[in-house]
């Protein structure tokens, strides 16, 4: 089951995720928040982790790149 934090994540969660995870360490998935790209996988946990729930917090194990990519997608952003 993924986690409920995930279907919460607003373009502002993103947005403040991305002054916390280091732009430009893109292995193969990257995101583009601002003009600059970000790795997929550590930016999605960052944002779903600033969401209030009483939900566990994000961990790597909780999706895959490809969920965490259509879920940027879904807010607007370009997923490279």
């Amino acid at each position: 089951m993924t986690n409920p934090r995930f279907s919460a994540v607003t373009v502002e969660h993103v947005k403040k995720a991305a002054k916390v995870v280091q732009a430009g360490d893109v292995q193969k998935w990257g995101v583009v928040v601002d003009g600059k790209e970000y790795p997929v996988r550590p930016l999605m946990m960052a944002a779903a982790n600033l969401v209030r729930s009483d939900a566990p917090l994000v961990t790597p194990a909780d999706s895959n790149t490809h969920q965490r990519g259509r879920w940027l997608q879904r807010l607007g952003f370009e997923v490279k």
